[in-house]
């Protein structure tokens, strides 16, 4: 049995907005039917992300900075319910939900 669904988000970030309400428009309107419709919100359990080094993201209202552009969360290591960037920013992000 599956234990989560993958996804992806390639292009510009929006700054100071919690991008995983981006993830869940873009995943409800590729799939009417995902499990994310009898949700409030998104939960990520696994991501990784490639971007410029030295950009600064706020995951669960704490600070990061993606010294070597790039960051990666296994799989359960943390229920990720926020990714603001503080600016905007070119990125590459898959996650699992």
């Amino acid at each position: 049995m599956s234990k989560g669904t993958l996804g992806s988000f390639n292009g510009t970030t929006t700054a100071n907005v919690n991008m995983l309400d981006i993830f869940k428009q873009n995943e409800m309107a590729a799939h009417e039917n995902s499990t994310l419709a009898f949700t409030d919100h998104m939960v990520i359990k696994k991501i990784g992300i490639q971007c410029e080094a030295g950009t600064e993201v706020i995951i669960n209202g704490c600070e990061i900075p993606i010294v070597s552009g790039v960051f990666e969360l296994g799989f359960g290591q943390v229920d990720i319910t926020s990714l603001v960037f503080k600016e905007e920013k070119s990125v590459n992000i898959y996650y699992m939900y």
